[in-house]
């Protein structure tokens, strides 16, 4: 039995990248201009095209992203083809190296760009969502756009792409509530026609959020996975169905990256946190000062449970992008999986209450809420209540009271990312502090927190903290956080 790719790249390759802090493949958009609409594009309807890379920026990033290591550049968009120096950062990936894989919906193939495609060893996948052609142009917003689709996959055949070319031409399909029905014949009929099928779930972000009419449920999905595997075991292929890709795993964050048109760079098109500007850090800085790539990386020993303790939890973590998007924690269980469907209750979304994640108890303990966690940051919440044991005779908290405040946030972050841990530590020191205002007994205070540095168990954190907007207090806090 032979078995379906991981994205091209084994699970040794992958390993000596993580190992080695190197890229095998970097996502890109050139551009989001696009002339589809399709209901469930992971770019809101009003994504806009101001300020976006200038050719200078995208060759450097494309060059950062050789020197890294990366063996393929995946150029999405908006529709590529629309950019109008496409084949000259093809033909610049091809000068470093690389090969190029272009996700297109077909609708400007033509017989002379099939040639250069072909002839410049380019990898192309065709959006075909489905072989109705109701359905199809439902769910791209455009009329006949699956014989658009066929029609390019005709000519990209007569160009020299098909049964002979190793995999170079691929057909992209989200699996949603209105296609589902026809995804295994799809399937089918894709290896029949010598024609890799790329297929993926929803993730609930951009403009499916105005149409979650289209997502589909962990069950649903569980048939559908295993009745394609069913039919791919009589073509040669055997795999273990599990979400969210189709016969094949994504590790992507371990060996991969997203830049979008303006140079942000995030772990995927899921996983929307900004970890970094190529405009004003290299690609290398951006990706080994992530604490999302670290802990991505490092997988086995963050992903939280139910997923942690899943069967399948040494080669899956999940769709990182639909955990983000459906509890703000990108290491959270992944609750579109139908291994967790009975087990939701377990997967935390934040906001969060604080108080199962601090070792402090009443009266002492302070902070309210976690609200948000990102790269390297986070924000809690702290209510000044009318019994708080700092309060003066005015209601006014002691300022060092403040410093409690953003010392116990810290360690209410910590513990909210091992996944409920909490780690035995302590206060080492804080400096610079300044105290611009009071805060008052009812005041809600926002915390902001920055962790700047790390060494062993030592680390450094810039706290902010601010009431109705207004900043009271910042410094820095030093702690001391030990592995049990």
């Amino acid at each position: 039995m032979n078995k379906t790719s991981n994205f091209d790249f084994t699970d040794a390759e992958i390993s000596s990248a993580v190992a080695g802090g190197r890229l095998l493949s970097m996502e890109i958009e050139f551009s989001r201009a696009c002339n589809y609409c399709c209901p469930y594009c992971y770019l809101p309807g009003t994504a806009g095209l101001q300020d976006e890379m200038t050719p200078d920026e995208i060759r450097s990033v494309l060059s950062q992203a050789s020197g890294l290591g990366a063996r393929k550049i995946v150029i999405l968009g908006g529709e590529p083809l629309l950019y109008p120096q496409l084949f000259e950062m093809i033909d610049h990936i091809n000068s470093l190296g690389m090969i190029s894989e272009v996700f297109t919906n077909g609708s400007l193939i033509n017989p002379e760009n099939a040639a250069r495609f072909f002839n410049a060893g380019v990898h192309i996948s065709i959006k075909l969502n489905s072989l109705d052609p109701d359905i199809h142009d439902e769910l791209t917003g455009e009329r006949d756009s699956m014989n658009t689709a066929l029609r390019a996959i005709a000519i990209l055949k007569n160009a020299g792409y098909g049964k002979n070319d190793g995999g170079m031409l691929a057909a992209s399909s989200i699996i949603s509530s209105r296609n589902i029905g026809g995804i295994a014949s799809l399937w089918r009929w894709l290896r029949e026609e010598h024609i890799t099928p790329y297929f993926e779930i929803i993730t609930p972000q951009g403009r499916v959020l105005g149409n979650r009419h289209l997502m589909v449920d962990g069950q649903q999905l569980q048939r559908v996975f295993s009745e394609i595997a069913a039919i791919d075991a009589d073509f040669g292929y055997q795999w273990d169905p599990q979400p969210p890709l189709v016969g094949r795993k994504c590790f992507r964050h371990t060996y991969s990256c997203l830049v979008n048109s303006t140079g942000d760079v995030m772990p995927c098109v899921g996983l929307t946190v900004v970890i970094g500007s190529i405009r004003s850090k290299r690609l290398k800085d951006i990706l080994s000062e992530s604490s999302i790539i670290s802990r991505l990386k490092n997988f086995r020993k963050y992903i939280k449970k139910p997923c942690a303790d899943c069967s399948k939890a040494e080669h899956c973590y999940g769709c990182r992008g639909a955990a983000y998007q459906l509890t703000g924690d990108f290491l959270a269980a992944d609750p579109t999986c139908w291994f967790n469907a009975d087990k939701l209750d377990q997967i935390k979304a934040l906001p969060v209450d604080a108080a199962p994640f601090i070792p402090h108890q009443p009266p002492i303990s302070m902070v309210s809420r976690i609200m948000k966690v990102g790269d390297n940051t986070a924000e809690c919440e702290s209510l000044v209540a009318p019994g708080n044991i700092f309060l003066d005779g005015n209601g006014i908290l002691s300022r060092p009271a403040l410093i409690e405040v953003a010392s116990q946030s810290a360690a209410a972050i910590n513990s909210f990312m091992n996944d409920g841990r909490v780690l035995p530590g302590m206060l080492v020191g804080a400096k610079s502090f300044r105290f611009l205002s009071d805060a008052r007994s009812g005041d809600l205070m926002a915390i902001s927190i920055k962790f700047i540095a790390e060494f062993g168990p030592l680390h450094t954190i810039e706290v902010s903290i601010s009431v109705d907007g207004r900043l009271i207090c910042e410094g820095e806090l030093n702690t001391c956080v030990f592995e049990k």
